[in-house]
This record gives structure tokens, C-alpha cells and sequence, in this order.
């Protein structure tokens, strides 16, 4: 069972922190069809767990 506490969402300065790149590039990422996040409007919430699982499926892929 989960805390409470912990967030199952991430915006986009925290999960650039987690990852530990920019804000910006982090933006660039949630443009990618694939990316696990959902967009309301002009929020964007990113998956905690699911970010952990696209980054290891992703690894080594180059993005342009």
C-alpha cells in the first residue's frame, strides 16, 4: 500500500530533478508519444514508476 505522502506525479521540475537533466530537455520528452505522463490543458503529470520503466526500455535510443 502506498504512503500518502508520496506522490504518484511529477511535474516537469521534478522529474528533470530525478533524471537529472533540464527542464527544458524534460519538456522536449513530454512531446514524444510514448512519454508516461498525462496532459490536462496546459499541466503535465508525469508517472514516477512509470518514468523508471520508460527510461530502462529507452536506454541507449538517441533522440532527435
Amino acid at each position: 500500500m502506498q504512503n500518502n505522502d508520496e506522490k504518484i506525479g511529477l511535474n516537469i521540475s521534478e522529474a528533470a530533478n530525478l533524471m537529472g537533466i533540464s527542464k527544458n530537455l524534460m519538456g522536449e520528452l513530454v512531446k514524444y508519444p510514448d512519454f508516461p505522463c498525462i496532459k490536462f490543458k496546459r499541466r503535465i503529470v508525469i508517472n514516477k514508476k512509470m518514468l523508471q520503466e520508460w527510461f530502462d526500455e529507452n536506454s541507449g535510443r538517441f533522440f532527435t
